[in-house]
């Protein structure tokens, strides 16, 4: 095997023994032994398992910012349809990649280098940009782009996690098909962060006597 497929397998590996057991289960004995190479060969590509585990979350998010590009690429140039895209995309990958998912967003400030950083900032920038084209034709409310964007991105994402643990078909939603779920839970989100309805006017009171007692007052007069 040549370095770079060393490395290769390594990631592998440690992706797979994320999925079976979380970040936690990542070390790279045991990724070396899966990988099928000696133990001395992962500190060739990784001084310790945390540079391990911070290549997997930048993999992850590569791969998460391509399928995004791919699905707002599909979705066409409605603000709507590629919102909603990009939010399908999300669920997509969180269900295809559970291994990458979850060391993606675990926790510790050893998982968040440099490069981890950007990528995750360039999928988010995504959801910035599309937020501000709806709102650019009145389809979003006013307001900061990045905060309505935390505010989708972190419902889409306990959505993710719910749906990895199990939680989504436990109360029952996931029993239509994923498609549909997705399209749905998307389309909700985005109404939240559409304009407010405007409050009805409340009615203008008369002020003043009523006219017939006015008129009856002048006749007296």
């Amino acid at each position: 095997m040549t370095p770079k497929d060393v490395a290769g397998a390594l990631l592998e590996a440690a992706v797979n023994l994320a999925e079976e057991g979380g970040v936690g289960a990542i070390g790279l004995r045991e990724a070396a032994r899966r990988a099928g190479v000696t133990h001395g060969a992962p500190y060739r590509h990784y001084p310790n398992h945390q540079a391990l585990i911070a290549a997997v979350a930048e993999d992850g998010f590569r791969r998460l910012l391509a399928a995004a590009v791919l699905a707002l690429s599909a979705a066409g140039p409605d603000p709507l349809q590629r919102f909603s895209a990009l939010g399908r995309g999300y669920l997509h990958f969180a269900r295809q990649h559970p291994g990458h998912f979850r060391v993606m967003f675990a926790a510790g400030e050893g998982r968040r280098t440099e490069a981890v950083k950007n990528a995750e900032a360039a999928v988010f920038a995504l959801a910035v940009n599309e937020i501000a084209a709806c709102q650019r034709v009145g389809l979003a409310r006013p307001g900061d782009p990045q905060s309505l964007a935390l505010v989708a991105w972190s419902g889409v994402h306990g959505l993710a996690h719910l749906w990895l643990d199990g939680l989504v078909d436990w109360i029952g939603l996931g029993e239509a098909s994923p498609e549909d779920f997705v399209a749905r839970y998307a389309a909700e989100i985005f109404r939240g962060l559409g304009p407010a309805a405007s409050p009805p006017r409340p009615r203008r009171r008369a002020s003043g006597p009523p006219k017939k007692r006015v008129e009856a007052r002048k006749r007296r007069r």
